[in-house]
């Protein structure tokens, strides 16, 4: 149940105004069974009805601005639950790193989205429908138990109907589910895309794709609403049959046989619409959560995850030792017994063709994956697949760094505090001293920096790594997509620290660029 996120006094004082809510029916019955009866028996007087009239009018007033109360706080609510889930599912999927922004986007919005209007809203409103309900049937047993019974007992009827649609509705909302996301990648493709489908005259392809996947997205989403709007409209024609006609037709004949006036009958039935419409509002509210199910199933992982964000500081190391690193996947070995060490401080180059699984090795060092034998060891302590001690001693320089759509201080942080000292001496051994004094902290880089130079970019990740102040640094094809000059110069500026430990990985570089290395390691060898 997503209302666990609630805050609780919230939930107790919404309950409470529920209760008040439910009453508004409650008043108007009451009020009209004093009048009728006073009428039909002709008990009082026309002043004493006026009066009955407007404290019933005055009541409803009063009633109306907690209503409002009832209304704010039941928004108020459904916002800290959204965000609550936000919060637990980025925390996840950012935990998971996961290269694929297919799900994820996905499920941080259509789908919490669909878990607000289907699931979060229903919840609160049961509580609402069940207080009304609860309210009324008091009321009633205390005025005409006999009515009241034959009624309550004619709204268990539709219950009945309701559970052989269930399953139904379950796999029709998982279908929408998945064209729902086929639907959001094809569009972030074709936007992120855009440029390259100009280039090639791919546009019209691209968009008729897009196209596609909306009408099976849509398609699939018509037969998700017909089934539950068929199966709203079949539970409420069998409630107002079992639930009105006959409940009223046994009232009329106790008013016949005068063993009940006609405020009374007319005060149940005004009242028998809180022993209806709640009973048949909830099977439908039920119906619309059990829709949501394959969307909270993914939800509840990110509510279970537990993130152990516990980060070491000033770690250092004597000797790294990789021994006999082997990984499969699928039946494929992408390493095969890797073995080599590298020493406190010691700057080393790791040579292999392309396609040799370099970056497979450099995620297995930090914790990333999990090799299929073999062992990583750092000072006598195993740290093989662990990356919640492994990763504290890497920093990592990727070959196309990720830039946030934010401040260059951001994106040097990445929202960490600093002290000044710190960060300007990781912007001078970055060498991004000349872009800080023209531009300015607060300069914005762009979707993925694209206000920055290719070289800026790798130098703001260096800075990064700098700041991070961890004792290995490890470099993946971190120059390759820039020109030899310029990779000179991040080579200068990596290597010359002494401050950690490099290995970098490579497939082409150039004869100065090794010579500035303490050793070279051909792992095809």
């Amino acid at each position: 149940m997503s209302l666990k996120f609630a805050n609780k006094k919230k939930l107790a004082l919404y309950v409470f105004l529920a209760c008040i809510s439910a009453c508004g029916n409650v008043v108007i019955a009451y009020v009209t069974k004093i009048m009728l009866n006073s009428a039909q028996y002709h008990r009082g007087s026309l002043k004493q009805l006026i009066l009955i009239a407007a404290l019933g009018a005055a009541s409803l007033i009063i009633m109306m601005f907690l209503n409002f109360a009832y209304r704010y706080l039941r928004s108020d609510i459904t916002r800290d639950i959204n965000l609550k889930l936000k919060e637990k599912t980025i925390t996840y999927l950012i935990a998971q790193q996961n290269d694929s922004q297919k799900d994820g986007l996905n499920l941080m919005t259509n789908d919490l989205k669909q878990i607000e209007s289907q699931k979060i809203t229903n919840e609160l409103m049961i509580i609402s429908e069940i207080a009304a309900f609860a309210i009324s049937i008091f009321v009633g047993l205390i005025n005409s138990w006999l009515l009241t019974i034959i009624f309550v007992i004619a709204t268990i009827i539709p219950g009945f109907i309701q559970k052989f649609f269930i399953k139904d509705i379950q796999n029709k909302s998982a279908i929408w589910e998945k064209q729902n996301a086929e639907y959001t990648q094809a569009t972030v493709d074709a936007i992120n895309g855009s440029k390259t489908a100009m280039l090639h005259d791919a546009q019209v392809l691209v968009i008729s794709y897009v196209i596609k996947q909306a009408k099976q997205m849509e398609n699939a989403l018509r037969a998700l609403n017909y089934t539950q709007g068929a199966i709203s409209t079949l539970i409420i024609t069998i409630a107002d049959i079992f639930s009105f006609i006959i409940p009223f037709l046994v009232g009329a004949i106790l008013m016949f046989n005068g063993q009940i006036g006609a405020g009374t009958l007319v005060m149940i039935v005004q009242l028998s619409n809180d022993f209806i419409n709640p009973i048949t509002m909830i099977l439908d509210q039920l119906n619309q959560i059990r829709s949501t199910k394959p969307i909270w199933d993914k939800v509840q992982k990110a509510i279970n995850f537990n993130n152990k964000n516990e980060t070491a500081t000033n770690l250092s190391f004597n000797q790294l030792s990789v021994e006999k690193l082997t990984y499969t996947i699928d039946d494929k070995t992408i390493l095969k017994n890797v073995s080599f060490t590298v020493n406190a401080k010691e700057k080393v180059l790791l040579m292999a063709p392309s396609g040799f699984g370099k970056t497979t090795l450099l995620r297995l060092l930090v914790g990333q994956l999990k090799p299929t034998s073999g062992s990583i060891i750092i000072d006598q302590q195993n740290l093989t697949g662990n990356w919640q001690k492994s990763h504290d001693y890497f920093s990592y320089i990727n070959q196309k760094p990720f830039m946030f759509d934010r401040s260059l201080l951001f994106n040097l942080t990445l929202g960490k505090k600093y002290s000044k000292e710190e960060l300007m001496n990781a912007i001078k051994l970055a060498g991004l001293t000349e872009l800080v004094k023209e531009k300015g902290l607060d300069y914005q880089v762009g979707q993925t920096g694209n206000s920055l130079s290719g070289g800026q970019i790798q130098r703001i990740e260096i800075a990064r790594s700098i700041l991070a102040k961890r004792p290995i640094l490890l470099a993946d094809e971190a120059t390759s997509a820039l020109d030899n000059k310029l990779s000179l110069q991040i080579h200068q500026t990596l290597l010359k620290n002494s401050n950690f430990a490099v290995i970098e990985v490579a497939h082409k570089i150039s004869d100065q660029e090794k010579e500035m290395f303490d050793r070279i390691i051909d792992l095809s060898k």
